[in-house]
């Protein structure tokens, strides 16, 4: 029986933690990433993105993704969905001044037309799909032929040694490090460690996408324990479905 990946059972928990800690949520990804996770972001969103694109930040949460593609495309036709209320204020706060749309939504039901997007992106988010093989098949729905799918996320390596490694980071130092920060309230980033036991490795995500997408290109980053994740609608996409 193939397996499914998602977070299913534990995905109304989880919201519950991000719902909980979304005005530190930035903050905290900083910390834990030790300040690399924007350089990625930099990365992935200058090299996938262009002026004239029209773009999908799903699962946006408080904008991070979307407001280091404003800085770079100022005034880039920029989409965000969120599944949390929390999120989508503090999302809206920061670009009140801009032309955004912002609504609520979620990766297995995005509320846009067909071939409606050039590029959607994911900037820590889509590791918390309810059901993740569902979510990629709306995201190749709505993306334009030859569209772009940019993942920026944490990754799972291959080597069983080097995941075991970070099972540890996930589960031991990152609410330790979080704990330093908030307090108790840090205990909440334990949550972090299931999401990661039920994400996929880096070549079972790129099986994944290849069911649905072309030239899916994984770049690993800090030993494949986070990636940058590509890949492309194609005509032929329709048929694997």
């Amino acid at each position: 029986m193939k397996k499914k990946f998602g977070l299913y059972e534990i995905w109304n928990e989880v919201l519950t933690v991000l719902s909980d800690i979304a005005p530190v949520y930035e903050d905290i990804n900083k910390l834990i990433s030790f300040g690399k996770d924007i350089n990625w972001r930099y990365e992935g969103i200058s090299k996938n993105i262009k002026s004239d694109h029209v773009v999908l930040d799903a699962g946006c949460g408080p904008g991070t993704m979307s407001n280091i593609a404003l800085k770079l495309y100022p005034d880039l036709n920029l989409h965000l969905i969120d599944p949390l209320d929390t999120m989508i204020e503090n999302a809206q706060n920061r670009f009140v001044n801009s032309n955004c749309i912002i609504n609520k939504g979620r990766f297995e039901k995005i509320e846009y037309p067909d071939e409606f997007f050039d590029v959607v992106m994911c900037g820590f988010s889509l590791r918390d799909a309810y059901d993740l093989e569902l979510s990629l098949k709306e995201i190749n729905r709505v993306l334009k032929n030859d569209g772009k799918f940019l993942i920026i996320d944490l990754g799972k390596p291959n080597n069983v040694f080097v995941q075991s490694l970070f099972k540890l980071y996930w589960k031991y130092i990152v609410p330790f490090l979080a704990i330093l920060k908030l307090g108790k309230k840090g205990l909440q980033y334990s949550i972090l460690y299931k999401t990661y036991k039920k994400h996929p490795t880096n070549n079972q995500m790129k099986s994944l996408l290849s069911e649905l997408f072309v030239d899916v290109n994984i770049i690993e980053k800090v030993l494949g324990g986070s990636v940058i994740i590509t890949s492309k609608k194609s005509n032929l996409s329709k048929h694997k479905k």
